[in-house]
């Protein structure tokens, strides 16, 4: 009878947590266990330790890419798979030197990318070189926004949902959305995390 595989979820937002434990547990056997913080991470990796952990960077105690470090220094052959909700990854370029790093995924990437790491990072397999993104988005377009699709871009940049846009803008939800699909097909940028991006390029 096979063992099954121990997967580490570290992030201190428990909706997140139970949410990534539920569709493992959906595709596969594995025991879960929970951490919020490094301290908690730190004694949850130690013998006999996990077979995988997915570790969110911004949790308590983590300072970045300091708490990664300690991690990666004191188990430097556990898996990680790295998560976050930031709209840049400024460090992820220093991220994938620790070999242990299998995978950096955004939270607002579709769950059959994160499923897809967790396969190999089991797997042992390393992690291949992070590919060149493919071009996209039209900085210069930006000045071709009109000063109140501006202002909806500038918020929903800053992570406010259609509805906290439409009312601190005054518009209806539904205006916001018709807004967004505008500035996507100006900007040639295709999701909320794209237009983040293309906006803190620009400052």
């Amino acid at each position: 009878m096979n063992t099954p595989a121990r997967i580490l979820l570290a992030d201190d937002h428990e909706i997140v947590r139970d949410g990534l434990a539920a569709h493992l547990q959906m595709l596969g056997d594995f025991e879960i266990v929970h951490a919020w913080s490094l301290a908690t991470l730190m004694a949850a990796a130690a013998p006999p330790g996990c077979d995988l952990a997915v570790v969110d960077v911004h949790m308590p105690g983590m300072d970045g890419g300091q708490g990664l470090e300690a991690l990666c220094g004191t188990y430097p052959t556990l898996p990680l798979i790295i998560i976050s909700g930031a709209a840049t990854l400024p460090h992820a370029a220093e991220w994938q030197r620790w070999s242990c790093v299998r995978a950096i995924i955004h939270k607002s990437s579709p769950m059959s990318q994160f499923r897809a790491a967790v396969d190999m990072a089991l797997a042992r397999v390393p992690a291949a070189p992070a590919p060149l993104p493919e071009p996209w988005g039209d900085a210069e377009a930006l000045s071709a926004l009109s000063p109140r699709l501006a202002q909806v871009a500038q918020a929903v940049s800053q992570g406010l949902s259609n509805r906290q846009t439409a009312t601190a803008l005054g518009l209806s939800e539904g205006t916001v959305k018709q807004y967004l699909k505008e500035i996507f097909r100006t900007l040639g940028v295709a999701n909320r995390t794209q237009l983040a991006l293309l906006l803190h390029r620009q400052k």
